[in-house]
């Protein structure tokens, strides 16, 4: 059962990245050259409500696979279980879950500010009331930021992957 969980585990966290990447490199970029704004805003509107709901199906299969990790003696030994401050072990797990906490955090500013940001900038610029340069601004803080919570999730995925490495992970402090 632990190998089945860790091989779901790590799919997840691919299901979780990939996407990011993709959005960042292809898919926001290339929403900007759709002209018709109406066009854009549902084509953008699509892509987002599909994207959240695989980003929360992954947070949440991340979540729970990883849970189960932690608890059972099948992917992490039990000495470090009941001792784990006392092995590299510890720190690196403990800064993979500050980091998954902080993502989760980016997430939602993201998706409650910065989308809305672009939401209202492109309402106004429909509307006369605001020029293009707000709303390239408005992409861009989001894409910047997007980057940003790119080089958080690759930062998870490289200490889940020294937390699966036992001669550097096990090493008592």
């Amino acid at each position: 059962m632990g190998a089945a969980s860790l091989v779901v585990h790590v799919l997840l966290a691919a299901v979780l990245v990939g996407p990011q990447i993709l959005m960042f490199f292809a898919v926001a970029p290339a929403s900007w050259l759709i002209e018709d704004h109406a066009l854009r805003t549902s084509v953008v509107r699509v892509i987002a409500r599909r994207f959240a709901t695989l980003s929360i199906v992954a947070l949440v299969g991340l979540l729970t696979t990883g849970l189960f990790q932690f608890y059972t003696d099948a992917i992490v030994p039990p000495q470090i279980q009941d001792e784990m401050n006392d092995f590299r072990w510890g720190g690196i797990f403990m800064l993979k879950m500050t980091l998954f906490l902080v993502l989760i955090a980016m997430i939602a500013f993201h998706a409650a500010v910065l989308a809305q940001r672009i939401a209202r900038v492109t309402a106004a610029v429909e509307a006369g009331r605001a020029d293009m340069w707000d709303l390239e601004r408005a992409r861009r803080n989001s894409l910047l930021f997007s980057g940003l919570m790119i080089v958080v999730s690759v930062s998870i995925l490289a200490l889940g992957v020294l937390l699966a490495y036992p001669p550097f992970a096990d090493q008592s402090l």
